[in-house]
């Protein structure tokens, strides 16, 4: 288990590498919500133009502050500990193949907490992969991903503040749940890149840059969670 005190942004919590290929490499969402019992699944995309090989692995994260995260990684030596667990942690993926990995509660009864939502990271890396007896000659980089994987909890309790900063937009989101923000400046004299929106993982304080045909003296801010049970639309004023 330990500290990181750089994270990521909520839309793409992922971790990259050096990549001499361009989009070789994709998932198809970065954020996933977990369905009713638990599960969920994740698309991985090859558009590359060689077979290549995906090795994936589960991190269960925890925020401390609204900034730092605690990132434990599942391994063999803490498989009692494991909520979800992959359908597929390594696959083959030929030229232009898609497929899907499915995520798989281990929850049974009260053996994971509920009171908040449970949060994920699963990196996906890829590599040139090698029939046996080939040779690979240089050396092959590619993008890896990490999508962000949330068992939401059953019983939410919304708590956060918002703050126009001009420029910036400051989240701080004490909820037990994760808030979809969104930011709406549009008006008949400014109707082009006014809106934005953003997601915002429990326990997390994050301050966001506005793009500048969003910026106001006062923003029309919606909140909502993931399955749009809950909505409340505010004003703020810089």
């Amino acid at each position: 288990m330990r500290i990181k005190s750089n994270l990521f942004t909520a839309f793409a919590i992922c971790a990259a590498m050096v990549s001499t290929t361009a989009n070789a490499f994709n998932v198809d969402k970065m954020i996933v919500v977990a369905d009713l019992k638990g599960n969920g699944v994740v698309t991985l995309i090859n558009d590359e133009a060689l077979p290549i090989f995906v090795n994936g692995r589960v991190e269960e994260i925890k925020f401390v502050d609204g900034e730092k995260i605690i990132r434990n990684s599942y391994t063999r030596d803490n498989l009692n500990d494991w909520k979800i667990s992959l359908t597929h942690p390594k696959l083959v993926l030929s030229p232009g193949e898609e497929k899907d990995v499915g995520i798989r509660s281990l929850c049974r009864d009260s053996s994971c907490d509920n009171s908040k939502d449970l949060i994920f990271m699963l990196p996906f890396t890829p590599s040139r992969y090698k029939e046996e007896g080939e040779s690979i000659r240089g050396v092959a980089l590619n993008y890896g991903f990490s999508p962000v994987y949330i068992i939401p909890t059953t019983k939410p309790n919304f708590d956060y503040k918002i703050y126009n900063q001009g420029e910036k937009l400051r989240i701080d989101n004490n909820s037990n749940t994760l808030i979809y923000v969104d930011v709406n400046s549009c008006n008949v004299d400014n109707n082009v890149q006014c809106k934005q929106k953003f997601t915002v993982m429990s326990g997390r304080d994050k301050t966001f840059s506005l793009l500048r045909g969003v910026q106001r003296e006062q923003l029309n801010v919606t909140v909502t969670s993931y399955d749009k049970s809950y909505s409340n639309e505010m004003e703020l004023i810089h």
